[in-house]
């Protein structure tokens, strides 16, 4: 048929490619945690979709016939992968939705015994059937009547159906309780490649059905149905790689993200300390620079910290929220003035001046934290967002803080280098 693309290698090298990135991606932690049998079976699920759709390309399953001299042994190849994975879907969802409990365990039990029969029964009546004629595409309809084959090829159209119909069921039912928001995507992915699997069976079994009854709708099977199955395929893999690398690729956006905001903050304390050391240990990446980064700037907040004072925090802060700014961004305008100042103040000769500076007493050096002056100790307590504000600051309204820090300046009587 012209213009098939069922019948075309890229078609079924997606979905592999798909599968075999899903199972890369679990590889690592599979290494890790071996003992962990959900962790083996979506792994063994994953390789075997992926073997499957690289052995269903015409091509390659004319090899298989070959290279093991019966014909359309591929067929037995194929069905019987699919098999244990409809088995592994089955007995992999009702493991995730479910609690330990002997109620799962005769399920899951059940799962395992009832697709190893039909395993059995798919060699079985391979073996007792006639398939001398080899078929590439059109293998169901072409064999639906030929005692044994007729079995060979319903058994495992029952067994993909069944396992449609109960993992969606269950996804459908689970999918009202899961919270975690990428876990949500994955689950909806997966109801979405289970209902293209149901059309995919009906049409495989309307076809054999209308071969039962004397017509020929052997298109609905050649044409029609595989497109279904490898989208099925496809999505099947997307929502293993949305449910495992989605966390990882979020978390590393996040990562990266408040790297970039801190960076207006972390180059003004280079003016008064040294970059932090690179760190030794697991943490790598993006969770390594920003820490790098954080250091940095809570090196910096702790040299500074004697000069640091509440009292001009709260003065800018006031100057800046009558000068129209929201109140968050005259914090950050604030806190930014304070740490030019105080920078201002270390490289100025002279003994320190604390009636001027107002810092709160107390033992200790002590340091901004937002709008507020926090022991020095405190430093690591800092959050993200309040840095970020002070960066943010110091990017979007450099001119406005530079006024107020050289009012600061000559206020205090701060010798001006800038």
């Amino acid at each position: 048929m012209h213009g098939d693309p069922s019948g075309s290698f890229t078609a079924y090298a997606v979905p592999a490619a798909l599968l075999a990135m899903a199972f890369l991606i679990k590889l690592p932690l599979l290494r890790r945690a071996w003992q962990d049998p959900i962790l083996r079976t979506t792994a063994l699920l994953l390789a075997m979709g992926a073997v499957v759709f690289a052995s269903l390309p015409p091509a390659n399953l004319h090899r298989i016939n070959q290279l093991t001299g019966v014909p359309n042994f591929a067929g037995l190849w194929v069905y019987s992968l699919l098999t244990a994975y409809c088995g592994a879907c089955l007995w992999l969802i009702i493991t995730w939705r479910e609690p330990p409990s002997a109620v799962r365990r005769r399920r899951t039990r059940t799962v395992w015994i009832g697709y190893c029969a039909i395993t059995l029964g798919l060699w079985t009546t391979f073996l007792l059937g006639d398939h001398h004629v080899e078929r590439l595409r059109d293998l169901d309809t072409y064999y639906a009547n030929t005692p044994w084959m007729r079995e060979f090829v319903l058994l495992y159209l029952v067994a993909h159906l069944v396992s449609t119909l109960v993992t969606a069921g269950i996804l459908w039912a689970w999918f009202k309780e899961v919270e975690d928001t990428w876990l949500r995507r994955a689950v909806v992915f997966l109801q979405v490649a289970y209902a293209l699997g149901l059309i995919f069976d009906i049409a495989k079994l309307a076809a054999i059905g209308a071969r039962f009854g004397g017509r020929d709708w052997d298109w609905l099977s050649t044409y029609v149905a595989p497109p279904f199955a490898i989208a099925e395929a496809g999505l099947v893999a997307v929502g293993f790689i949305a449910g495992q690398a989605g966390p990882v690729v979020e978390e590393r956006r996040r990562l990266v993200r408040t790297h970039r905001r801190l960076k207006p903050l972390w180059q003004a304390m280079l003016t008064v300390t040294a970059p932090a050391a690179p760190a030794t240990g697991r943490v790598s990446g993006a969770a390594l620079r920003l820490e790098l980064r954080r250091a940095t700037i809570n090196d910096g907040l702790l040299k500074l910290s004697p000069h640091l004072s509440q009292s001009r925090r709260d003065r800018i802060h006031r100057a800046a929220a009558a000068a129209g700014h929201p109140d968050t961004t005259a914090r950050g305008i604030a806190a930014a003035v304070d740490i030019l100042t105080a920078a201002q103040a270390l490289r100025s000769p002279g003994p320190e001046r604390p009636g001027v500076l107002d810092t709160v007493p107390g033992p200790g050096p002590h340091t901004v934290s937002g709008d507020r002056v926090a022991p020095a100790r405190g430093l690591a307590d800092v959050s993200d967002g309040e840095l970020e504000c002070i960066a943010h600051a110091l990017r979007f309204h450099s001119s406005i803080v530079d006024t107020f820090r050289r009012e600061a300046v000559v206020a205090e009587g701060l010798t001006t280098g800038a």
